[in-house]
C-alpha cells in the first residue's frame, strides 16, 4: 500500500532511494513519468531522514540528462540539493544498475529502494540484485497523468525487455557487467 513500507531504523535502512530515469522533454520539462516516479521517490525519501536520493539517466532525444532535469523537480518538491546523488551517464536499465551498484560501494550503502514504474519494478530489481545490491522496490503509481494508452505501451514492451535480458544472461553480458560494478558472483549466474 502506498505510505507504507520500511522507515528510518537506522542500520536497517537504505542508504538512498534510487528513481530511475524516465523520458524528459526539455530542460526543466518532465514528461508524466518522470514527474511521477520523482513525486513518489521524494515520498518514500521522506520516510529515511539519512538517505540520498539518487536520481538516473543521461541525454536522451531532449539533450538534457534526465537525473538533471528529475533533479530539478525533486528541489521544486523540497529536497535539499546536497542530498541528491546524480547518476547522468545511463541509457538503459542495465547501466542504471551497474552505476548506482559503484555508487553505493562508494558511498557505504548496505540497501537500496528502487522507485520507477510497477511493471518496470520486476526487471529492474533483477538487475539491481544481480548488480549485487540489496535493493527493494517501491513502485510510482500510474498511469498518474500519462496518457492510459502510453503507459501500457510501457507494460506491453517489457516484455521485450525481458527477453534481452535473458540473451544477456546467455551471452555473459550480465555476468560482466556485474563484475564491472564489483559485484560479488559467489552466487552463480
Amino acid at each position: 500500500m502506498r505510505g507504507e513500507g520500511p522507515r528510518d531504523r537506522g542500520a536497517g535502512a537504505p542508504g538512498a532511494v534510487v528513481v530511475l530515469g524516465a523520458e524528459v522533454r526539455g530542460p526543466d520539462d518532465p514528461a508524466p513519468a518522470a514527474r511521477r516516479r520523482v513525486a513518489h521517490g521524494v515520498e518514500v525519501l521522506r520516510r529515511f531522514a539519512s538517505a540520498r536520493l539518487v536520481l538516473t539517466g543521461g541525454v536522451g532525444e531532449a539533450g538534457v540528462a534526465e537525473a538533471v532535469v528529475m533533479a530539478g523537480l525533486a528541489r521544486r518538491l523540497g529536497v535539499a540539493a546536497e542530498q541528491i546523488v546524480l547518476e547522468q551517464e545511463s541509457t538503459s536499465t542495465l547501466e542504471q544498475a551497474v552505476a548506482v551498484a559503484r555508487l553505493a560501494r562508494r558511498h557505504g550503502w548496505r540497501q537500496v529502494v528502487v522507485v520507477t514504474d510497477r511493471y518496470h519494478l520486476p526487471r529492474a530489481l533483477f538487475l539491481f540484485r544481480r548488480m549485487g545490491l540489496a535493493a527493494s522496490g517501491d513502485p510510482a503509481r500510474g498511469p498518474g497523468g500519462a496518457d492510459r494508452w502510453r503507459w501500457l505501451a510501457g507494460a506491453a514492451r517489457e516484455g521485450g525487455a525481458w527477453a534481452k535480458v535473458v540473451g544477456q544472461a546467455l551471452n555473459g553480458t550480465l555476468r560482466r557487467a556485474a563484475a564491472a560494478a564489483g559485484a560479488d558472483l559467489a552466487g552463480g549466474g
